[in-house]
């Protein structure tokens, strides 16, 4: 498969403080990886740093073969990363549709058929077009941000937390519309989440950090769930 981002010996944090310390991870063409770790592992550091958003002291990040290390976070927008943050994803005093235009503001010739294939995506959405996303429940927040990314048309979805805040039942919700866009779309995600056994279900390979570095990269069918919690604990994999 085709490397479509790759992150190559990063080393990146926020002013002095360094969290990503010589961290490598590659996200192929049609994949899902999902990045774990414990709470202040990095894991929502590695998509902020892709995305451009924090200081990167040394190495470096390849988009579909560009270099756009260098590059401002609106530039890799333009380039196609798409990124969800865990919060602050949605404008709370607009409306689900200005949401969407605001998300497609790169291409607003085609906003009309492009939103249409948002709505496809998530019924809901278009049932509550003329809602406030304020009042929008977390579920349809959380569909909405990602909708809103997809009018960018990215080459490469990053989704910082789907399931942060939500009740179980939504959370089963947000999964399975991810997982629709994947395979109607076909678009590689790097996805950071605290669920593993959401995550799990929805990746096909898993990278484990501790303390800003990769203390695992593997496909989903070889991890053993005993050696992730392990990892989290306390950096270690069992030899037995």
């Amino acid at each position: 498969m085709t490397d479509v981002l790759i992150l190559s010996n990063l080393t990146a944090g926020y002013g002095p403080v360094t969290v990503l310390d010589d961290l490598s991870l590659t996200l192929r063409a049609g994949e899902v990886v999902a990045v774990l770790g414990a709470n202040g592992s990095g894991k929502s550091t590695v998509l902020k740093t892709a995305m451009g958003l924090t200081k990167v002291r040394s190495g470096s990040i390849t988009l579909a073969g560009r270099d756009v290390t260098r590059l401002p976070a609106h530039g890799r927008a333009s380039a196609g990363l798409g990124y969800v943050p865990q919060t602050r994803n949605v404008f709370a005093d607009m409306s689900v549709a200005d949401n969407l235009r605001m998300g497609a503001y790169l291409r607003p010739r085609t906003f009309e058929q492009e939103v249409e294939k948002v709505f496809a995506l998530f019924p809901r959405l278009k049932e509550r077009r003329r809602a406030l996303a304020g009042n929008l429940s977390g579920g349809e927040r959380r569909m909405l941000a990602i909708g809103s990314t997809l009018l960018l048309n990215p080459s490469v979805l990053l989704l910082d937390e789907p399931s942060s805040d939500l009740a179980p039942a939504t959370v089963d919700l947000v999964f399975e519309a991810i997982a629709d866009v994947h395979k109607r779309l076909a678009i590689p995600i790097l996805l950071v989440e605290q669920n593993v056994t959401k995550a799990l279900t929805l990746a096909n390979r898993v990278c484990v950090l501790v303390r800003g570095r990769e203390a695992l990269d593997a496909p989903v069918a070889e991890v053993d769930t005993h050696d992730l919690h392990a990892l989290f604990l306390d950096g270690g994999v069992r030899t037995s």
